[in-house]
């Protein structure tokens, strides 16, 4: 139970979780039971409050359990008891986010935001750039969307299904446009598979294209084999490039790696020009 310290101070809600404690009490109090189809029948039958006990029951745990929990007390609280929690308190996305960050410091699991058509402000950013090239990709780095610039120095991200890791590390004109291609493309780039085949065990695409990248080329499954690196970006990543948009011309470039705050499953990334 928290309270007064002491010294007479206000108790710092982060150390003894004061905070969180005032919000699911506001939350659970909110509730009224009596619309709760999995009370009904329950005797003696619940008024309008919704008590620590209902939503220990709803939740599947002991009272004393919930009760930890909206005491701010510090228990190993499980993902799965979280979710149930605010499935019975009725929680947004936001009040679920504070709720996993206040009790374990960590978002919820899965996409943060439901997948689907592009927020028109992230459409407008990518359309109104001019300068550069810039494209949307998911996690699996399919290419969601592109701006004008982007197609004219990469035909390729116009193509139906494009996908940056199977262009970059499997299709023979990315090792022609992409000087230095095993050091600077192919290394760095099967060192992010490999980061994001770790951190999403459970996703079948992203599985199926790390091995299709390593049944289709020799030297992807050498450097695979040979290789223990892991990079999660390539943001500030410098390459050297010779496209015909620029009469094969060497360039030197560097990408920048955004996540578009509506839509955090997608990588906004546009590529600028070094200096000579």
């Amino acid at each position: 139970m928290t309270g007064a310290r002491a010294d007479g101070g206000v108790p710092d809600p982060a150390e003894d979780g004061e905070s969180i404690s005032r919000l699911l009490r506001a939350w659970r109090m909110r509730v009224d039971a009596r619309t709760v189809p999995e009370l009904r029948g329950v005797h003696p039958r619940p008024g309008r409050l919704l008590s620590q006990r209902h939503v220990a029951r709803l939740t599947g745990v002991s009272e004393g359990w919930y009760r930890a929990l909206e005491a701010g007390r510090r228990q190993d609280f499980s993902e799965s008891f979280l979710l149930r929690v605010a499935a019975a308190l009725r929680l947004s996305e936001a009040e679920t986010l504070t709720l996993f960050l206040a009790v374990c410091g960590r978002r919820p699991p899965g996409s943060p935001c439901p997948a689907g058509e592009l927020p028109q402000g992230v459409r407008n950013l990518l359309v109104q750039q001019t300068s550069y090239p810039a494209y949307l990709s998911d996690n699996a780095w399919n290419i969601v969307a592109s701006n004008h610039l982007m197609g004219e120095w990469f035909p390729w991200v116009l193509r139906p299904g494009a996908n940056l890791m199977r262009w970059a590390l499997l299709h023979p004109e990315a090792r022609e446009q992409m000087l230095d291609w095993e050091d600077s493309c192919a290394r760095v780039y099967l060192a992010m598979l490999r980061v994001a085949a770790n951190s999403n065990p459970g996703d079948g695409g992203l599985r199926a294209l790390v091995r299709e990248v390593l049944d289709s080329d020799a030297d992807c499954r050498r450097i695979w084999a040979e290789e223990h690196d892991v990079v999660e970006h390539r943001d500030g990543h410098v390459f050297r490039l010779r496209l015909p948009y620029h009469d094969r011309a060497e360039i030197r470039v560097t990408s920048h790696v955004l996540l578009p705050i509506q839509r955090p499953d997608l990588r906004f990334v546009f590529i600028t020009p070094l200096p000579d």
